[in-house]
């Protein structure tokens, strides 16, 4: 009889458990069917925003577009990149100051009007041309103190006329080199065009450069691209690579030292000495031209851009990494260039590209498989080393 009673008892605690059991799974499906909802298809601005940030995120990827297509339907993932701003009509750059555009435009390349006059913040002039020894302030410049845009400095190379600084923002982290000499910045290939790309440390080795960052895409299927093949067009040492493409813009250093933003096509009009293919344009003429993420998610990222007064400024913002840095939009980007007096800047390639080196270190918390010396690239930025005051 004891055993009959107890038994019976075990028999009603596990129904009691299966029912309770039941009862939670039957929650916990209802729960997430509602997030679903309401993530997916709810027009609340909470979930709507953080929905269309992480499809423009998974999107503006080369292999991880399945996190977005998985379980978001088409026509909303469409709906939502349909609004990406790739600015194809800007162009910054295209004349220094107090130089009035020719009276006739250049036929395939937007630029001012024929009566308009560039303003003055667009001069992009060297050192030799501005006559000033010190163009980046060095001589006020304290290691650890913040900069004039309220970054730490972290390295002040004078001999090299180099500084760069720490960028810490809300939720991403990453570096800004200035360079006070835009002759010395330059596009460099992978002597191995076509076969295989070389990494930021060798390809500085190679060159000779005291630092660089990455510059152009790659076909990358599987993630196992090697860096062999551009996407897109490159000049560099006088010789073309790739071909053109008409859905990004170019970015191109010239003969006069000039950083030109955006859609530029005939590149052989302005005495072009090295350029690539990227964008979106982050600035123009002095003008943010991008706010928010503008459809191009949370991302690491690779920008160059320009001063008024010639210097060039490289950035890398790591990301990625929810213990250190998620990444930015190109929203923040644009502002934190803009906040250093930049008036032309265009985005590089990103995402697990994005690496800066100085000195055969990198400098950056790179999200390949390999970060310590991060991918194999078809091209670089380079900074060449600053030639001694006497030769």
């Amino acid at each position: 009889m004891q055993n009959a009673v107890k038994a019976k008892k075990r028999k009603s605690r596990i129904k009691n458990i299966c029912a309770y059991t039941g009862a939670g799974l039957v929650t916990i499906c209802v729960a997430c069917g509602l997030l679903y909802y309401l993530f997916v298809f709810s027009g609340i601005p909470l979930f709507s925003f953080w929905r269309d940030i992480w499809i423009e995120t998974a999107m503006t990827t080369m292999n991880h577009q399945w996190l977005a297509t998985s379980f978001i339907p088409q026509d909303i993932i469409d709906e939502v990149m349909s609004r990406q701003n790739r600015n194809p009509d800007i162009v910054g750059g295209l004349y220094p100051a107090a130089v009035t555009a020719p009276e006739t435009a250049v036929p395939d390349v937007p630029g001012p009007a024929a009566d308009d006059t560039v303003p003055e913040t667009q001069a992009c002039t060297d050192d030799a041309g501005t006559g000033k020894t010190d163009i980046l302030g060095q001589s006020d410049i304290v290691e650890g103190e913040p900069d004039y845009a309220g970054y730490k400095v972290l390295v002040n190379d004078v001999e090299q006329g180099i500084v760069i600084s720490e960028i810490v923002g809300q939720g991403y982290r990453g570096r800004i080199m200035l360079v006070d000499d835009p002759s010395r910045v330059y596009v460099a290939t992978t002597p191995y065009k076509n076969v295989e790309g070389m990494r930021i440390l060798s390809m500085l080795d190679h060159y000779g450069a005291v630092a660089g960052i990455n510059a152009s895409g790659f076909p990358d299927p599987e993630g196992e691209g090697n860096g062999g093949k551009v996407v897109g067009q490159t000049f560099a040492n006088g010789e073309y690579w790739g071909s053109y493409v008409n859905w990004t813009g170019s970015i191109l250093l010239t003969q006069d030292n000039r950083l030109i933003v955006g859609n530029v096509r005939d590149w052989d009009a302005y005495n072009v000495r090295g350029g690539i293919q990227f964008g979106p344009v982050l600035i123009a003429d002095g003008e943010i031209q991008v706010e928010g993420s503008a459809g191009w998610g949370i991302q690491p990222r690779t920008a160059i851009g320009q001063r008024a007064d010639g210097a060039v400024a490289l950035v890398v913002i790591d990301g990625r990494d929810l213990t250190y840095s998620v990444g930015c939009t190109v929203g923040e980007l644009a502002k934190i260039l803009h906040k250093y007096g930049v008036v032309n800047a265009a985005c590089c390639d990103g995402g697990a590209s994005s690496i800066m080196a100085y000195k055969g270190e990198v400098i950056t918390r790179n999200s390949s498989a390999n970060p310590t010396l991060g991918r194999r690239l078809p091209n670089a930025f380079l900074v060449a080393p600053k030639k001694p005051a006497d030769s």
